[in-house]
């Protein structure tokens, strides 16, 4: 009759010790990278939510002829169930009838830590 080779119970032992050392380790990058990507995803969005503001400053200027850019400005848009805090600030640049627009968005939980920023320049 022929012997039939498996493992014995100390290299399943063995085996079982190397996984159990290796689970948390492989667990915490798996929770680091999950992290990592709502963040960037959180970033994209202020991004996005500043370009927003930006655009509707400049379609303002352009179909209301009268339009005076305000030298601060600043309001909460919700998006995919989350509020956000935009804030705007203008200000005179070297350049004649140019304006330097500055929007900085946040959570609006902590309106505190800026997401995002992003600087335009409009013809006033």
């Amino acid at each position: 009759m022929k012997r039939v080779r498996g493992f014995t119970l100390i290299e399943v032992m063995v085996a079982l010790a190397i996984v159990a050392t290796a689970l948390p380790a492989l667990m915490m990058l798996i929770t680091s990278q999950l992290q990592g990507a709502g963040f960037t995803r959180e970033k994209t969005q202020a991004y996005w939510i500043a370009e927003n503001q930006l655009t509707r400053i400049k379609m303002r200027k352009r179909m209301i002829e009268q339009y005076n850019i305000p030298d601060s400005e600043n309001g909460t848009v919700a998006r995919d169930g989350v509020r956000w805090y935009w804030e705007l600030t203008s200000q005179d640049t070297e350049v004649e009838d140019f304006l330097r627009l500055d929007l900085r968005v946040a959570l609006d939980s902590d309106k505190d830590a800026t997401l995002a920023t992003l600087t335009g320049f409009i013809n006033e």
